[in-house]
């Protein structure tokens, strides 16, 4: 449990070392605790994931759907517990399809869970990850999750 909290710690402040170069933003962030910074990522990232993905609606959920099957994955990799975890989750991407930001709200039916410890795990996945649609322009997504993902794409 020790190595564990090391390691949040460790990820968060990386994380928003590494933020702080490009944003007033952190890379993983609670939805609601700095909404000026917000409104900027939004209108930065103005594009959305449907319109980075050609207007292909199938791409665009399949690759959406892919990448929280890698995070529920992920979570099972490295041993921390997201079942029940439900959140609203705005995500923005950069050009070359680098996950930049990650941010959430617990909705009230998620199961309770660490809020540092939540967003050291986005913030390591977010380091590892990167998705496969690329776009000449940011783009961002924002919707609800639920963990474990438990849609699949057709024919898989």
């Amino acid at each position: 449990m020790k190595m564990f909290l090391t390691f949040v710690c460790t990820a968060i402040i990386a994380a928003n070392v590494a933020s702080a170069q490009t944003t007033d933003m952190p890379k993983v962030f609670v939805m609601g605790e700095n909404e000026k910074g917000y409104e900027q990522l939004t209108q930065t990232y103005g594009q959305s994931l449907l319109e980075a993905a050609g207007n292909d609606f199938e791409k665009a959920f399949g690759t959406w759907l892919e990448m929280m099957v890698e995070m529920d994955n992920y979570s099972k990799k490295i041993n921390f517990d997201i079942k029940g975890v439900k959140i609203w989750m705005h995500v923005f991407w950069g050009e070359d399809g680098k996950v930049n930001h990650i941010g959430y709200l617990l909705r009230p039916d998620s199961r309770n869970i660490n809020t540092l410890e939540l967003n050291a795990f986005f913030s390591s996945f977010i380091g590892r990850y990167k998705f496969p649609i690329t776009s000449e322009k940011k783009f961002s997504h924002y919707t609800a999750a639920n963990f474990p993902t438990l849609g699949e794409r057709a024919g898989q």
